[in-house]
């Protein structure tokens, strides 16, 4: 059953009844307000087929503490509450906020304040920065705490939906944290073995040279299948993961070689780059078919959800490297997921970050994974030339890309042609479908 539950926090009686009225189930036209509760509401008129809730009310801040405890604890939460900012003697309304996002994690908040209340600078102050809160400036707009309303509950139940789904795809992530105990057990006995057998050394040397060796391979294909497997989900996507892995190395053993990034990529770093870059979309997973495969346009709506894929799959990864003293690189694995759409200009996402605040691993892999995405078929378009895609690179230099990667390319270029040589057969898919 849906979930309409509202909460209305505020010491005056005749506000619950004004709320119950605009937004209740028995709703009237605001046409029908008394004339305290038209100043309350301002003097526009609410559509009547607008979105209707089941209003609860609290006179107090520590009733209402005590209310969104017991439903969070029955099972049924509210979705959001108005919270009134004076409500003397208890709790101010800021207090209630504070301590009620600690009792139910979901819960939205609007504040409703006069002008002459608290500045929005001392609201976040107290309460820091939060996404869970809007404001509503009396007198009330009677649209304006309808459309708040609307747009609270929706994203309540847009959250409560992105979870469900991440829930249902840890089944992935249960593995990738197997492999990886599994990993620790036998490195974990070949080094006990090691230490114990010191009359053996050369030859358990060897052994454990062997092994390691054998291990590292097995671990980097059991991560690439991983990565594959969350891949799979989209027919189109082919070799795509091979392409970029291989185009990725060759930009980073360039710039290890003569950049300005030079004295930061060594050898373990490009080791741990190899094994990382296939898992830029392991987030992937927790995207559902029906956005993940649409073939035209996203909506707005969809895009944030699609964007999510970049948050879920660095939360998974960085949650096993933690477990893990041998996963190193799954903790760049983990900055490459979050951070390989972030733009150098900051216009990307999921946070924005610009310039060198974007992780090194993260600026490399976006180049390789551009040009390997502008070159594929797609559903709404054929894959460009590899002229084409380097011209939209070279052009983003400084906007999209970091210029020193881009620099980078250009040098390697005609190797990235021969990568897509050797993998697909031919340099343009077009001039293959020609011949």
């Amino acid at each position: 059953m849906e979930n309409r539950r509202i909460l209305v926090i505020d010491d005056n009686r005749s506000i619950h009844d004004s709320f119950r009225k605009l937004l209740g189930d028995n709703a009237i036209d605001t046409s029908s307000l008394d004339s305290k509760e038209a100043i309350m509401f301002g003097e526009s008129s609410v559509p009547p087929k607008l979105s209707r809730y089941c209003i609860d009310s609290a006179y107090q801040g520590e009733e209402a503490l005590a209310m969104i405890h017991k439903a969070r604890m029955d099972g049924q939460p509210y979705m959001m509450a108005f919270v009134d900012v004076r409500m003397p003697p208890g709790l101010d309304g800021i207090e209630t906020i504070d301590r009620a996002k600690c009792i139910d994690p979901e819960i939205q908040f609007v504040l409703c304040t006069a002008y002459s209340d608290y500045s929005l600078q001392e609201v976040v102050q107290r309460l820091g920065e939060t996404d869970r809160l809007l404001f509503l400036r009396k007198p009330f707009e009677a649209m304006a705490a309808h459309l708040l309303a609307i747009a609270m509950t929706e994203k309540w139940h847009l959250n409560r939906e992105v979870a469900g789904v991440v829930d249902r795809q840890k089944d992935c992530i249960v593995d990738l944290e197997r492999v990886i105990k599994l990993i620790e057990d036998e490195n974990a006995g070949l080094v006990s073995s090691n230490v114990s057998l010191e009359t053996q050394s050369d030859e358990l040397s060897r052994r454990l040279q062997e092994r390691t060796v054998e291990i590292l391979g097995t671990r980097n294909v059991t991560f690439f299948a991983l990565a594959q497997l969350a891949e799979s989900r989209d027919p189109e996507t082919g070799d795509h993961l091979m392409r970029m892995r291989e185009y990725a190395q060759l930009l980073a053993t360039r710039l290890s070689q003569d950049s300005p990034y030079a004295e930061k990529i060594n050898d373990e770093f490009l080791d741990n780059f190899y094994c990382s870059t296939p898992l830029h979309d392991i987030g992937k997973v927790g995207i559902p078919d029906h956005i993940l495969l649409k073939p035209g346009a996203l909506t707005s709506q969809e895009f944030d959800i699609m964007k999510r894929h970049t948050l879920i799959g660095a939360e998974a990864l960085e949650k096993s490297s933690g477990q893990s003293p041998y996963g190193c690189f799954l903790h760049m694995a983990a900055s490459i997921a979050r951070s390989h759409h972030e733009k150098f200009d900051g216009r990307g996402y999921p946070i924005g970050m610009s310039g060198q605040q974007i992780p090194l691993a993260a600026r490399i892999a976006a180049v390789a994974d551009v040009f390997d995405a502008l070159t594929m078929d797609r559903v709404y378009r054929d894959a460009m030339s590899v002229d084409q895609a380097k011209q939209i690179i070279v052009k983003d230099k400084g906007t999209h890309f970091d210029p020193v990667v881009v620099d980078a390319f250009i040098d390697c270029y005609e190797g990235f042609k021969e990568i897509k040589m050797a993998i697909d057969g031919s340099v343009d898919k077009s001039l293959q479908s020609l011949a």
